[in-house]
């Protein structure tokens, strides 16, 4: 398989205007005049031109693509056959650049193809390191919960032995999957007994029983039940903080994340009387922001926190 470091003309543009938002207009223009366009020479293109060639006629990519059933995958290896011969029409015509930028879309179009039908292999070793990590977010959630049990209601309590019996039992399968080499499946498994823990240590940490149904009357229902999906997560921070104990550039990350996702969800609140669908995608932001967060501390997350 071939890796191939490849320099991006929109991504460049964006982190090279992104500094001038703050000056005026006639610096930014200045700016732009001053800017050093890259050179682009015909060896450049020429080599670019056969890489991409030999990943279209002679790869294990490109085999992947034609013989799986991934339509899109398809039109984008399409997209950059035609992509580099227009490219190369451009390249007899002496237009250098635009043959590049050319060249640099149709390297998009194989990456593209590429992540949407992934080498077994590589796919196979990802699958066993997220297996690893589920595993260890689950035993980390159930040391916590064997922890809180002494303090807990008797309702609470059974709910969480509950849980926990319900998540081994799914780990257990898994187990046995991992065993026969089936880490798609046995990450599905795992990502169920997380979510049955994840949800249990929230309600914990409330002090009552949440539970998701995903049904909603009006818009301010579902406000309110992404408002509270919010508040599982952001009371699971501290939780992962304590189990996990990250280190000092990790603490660094997660502030940051959990300050933007209270600034969306101070956001939400504040104009959901005015504007609800706004209101609950500032939520549903600030709870992605608070997931990212967990991450960085070393938590796992699923990507639903429903209950069944």
């Amino acid at each position: 398989m071939m890796h191939v470091a490849v320099w991006w003309p929109r991504a460049a543009l964006v982190f090279a205007l992104a500094p001038m938002a703050q000056g005026s207009a006639a610096q930014q223009a200045d700016l732009i005049r001053l800017t050093p366009r890259p050179q682009v020479s015909v060896q450049v293109v020429e080599q670019k031109i056969a890489m991409v060639l030999k990943v279209l006629d002679r790869s294990p990519v490109a085999a992947r693509v034609l013989t799986s059933q991934n339509q899109h995958a398809r039109r984008h290896l399409a997209q950059a056959r035609e992509l580099v011969v227009h490219a190369q029409a451009l390249s007899d015509g002496g237009m250098l650049r635009g043959a590049d930028a050319l060249l640099n879309e149709a390297i998009w179009d194989l990456s593209q193809a590429q992540q949407l039908v992934p080498d077994p292999g590589l796919q196979q070793a990802g699958e066993r390191g997220r297996f690893t990590q589920l595993e260890d977010s689950i035993a980390a959630l159930q040391r916590t919960a064997l922890i809180a049990l002494p303090s807990a209601g008797a309702r609470q309590a059974e709910s969480t032995q509950k849980s926990n019996a319900r998540a081994n039992e799914l780990v257990e399968q898994a187990t046995a999957l991992a065993r026969a080499d089936r880490y798609i499946e046995a990450n599905k498994q795992l990502g169920q007994a997380l979510l049955l823990l994840l949800t249990d240590a929230s309600a914990r940490l409330a002090g009552h029983t949440i539970i998701y149904d995903g049904r909603f009357a009006n818009t301010r229902e579902e406000f309110d039940f992404e408002l509270e999906r919010y508040r599982s997560f952001e009371r699971l921070v501290p939780l992962a903080l304590l189990e996990f104990r990250p280190p000092s550039e990790a603490l660094t990350l997660i502030n940051r994340y959990v300050a933007q996702a209270r600034l969306l969800r101070e956001s939400g609140e504040a104009q959901a009387s005015q504007d609800a669908r706004g209101a609950i995608k500032n939520v549903v932001e600030g709870t992605d922001m608070l997931k990212r967060a967990l991450q960085a501390a070393g938590l796992v997350v699923p990507q639903t926190l429903n209950a069944e």
